[in-house]
């Protein structure tokens, strides 16, 4: 099987950086699921188009929700406290910018190849973008986890980092529909 996707928590973190490290395996295990749905022959077509659907919606839904964790709630509280932190915070902003052409092409692909999954031509399309975003994304995630990632245990108190817990919880409450049943929560959909 190609993709299952759990409804409950992994590992129920509880502690920022725990939250924003499982936000980080997602997104490896998105971009690589992608590859993996372009590449692999010895998947079913019916699993191949699920996969394609997993991959669109976490990079549709719950990954903008994770850039706005880190513009919205992080960056601010960490700007100015240290120049190398800064620097970070810059380059880092500015990757997810650069990262934002790579993610059209892949949800592009991936769309096609939800459609037609015995297409070779979606099949490589979508292999050869998750590769490309998957390198993106790789340096983009090692310099929040070697500076960023320290610089909120070392910086930020307790009380600050729960607060912006509260504020990534608070973003994905809101960010659901409101009327009628809500469905249920996945893994996905957590900070």
């Amino acid at each position: 099987m190609l993709s299952q996707l759990s409804t409950h928590r992994a590992t129920g973190a509880a502690d920022l950086l725990d939250l924003l490290g499982e936000c980080h395996q997602r997104i490896r295990r998105f971009v690589a699921l992608a590859r993996q749905a372009g590449s692999r022959q010895d998947v079913p077509p019916d699993q191949i188009a699920q996969a394609c659907i997993d991959v669109e919606r976490y990079f549709t839904q719950a990954l903008p929700l994770h850039v706005a964790d880190e513009e919205e709630s992080i960056e601010p509280r960490l700007r100015g406290l240290s120049p190398t932190v800064d620097e970070a915070l810059d380059a880092t902003t500015r990757q997810h910018r650069q990262h934002e052409p790579k993610l059209n092409a892949l949800l592009r692909a991936t769309n096609m190849l939800r459609n037609r999954p015995h297409d070779e031509t979606a099949r490589r399309e979508v292999a050869t973008t998750a590769l490309a975003l998957e390198t993106q994304f790789e340096e983009h995630l090692r310099l929040e986890e070697s500076v960023v990632f320290p610089a909120i245990r070392e910086l930020l108190s307790r009380e600050i980092q729960t607060s912006i817990i509260d504020e990534l919880r608070r973003r994905r409450h809101n960010s659901r529909p409101q009327p009628g049943p809500t469905p249920p929560t996945t893994q996905e959909d957590e900070p």
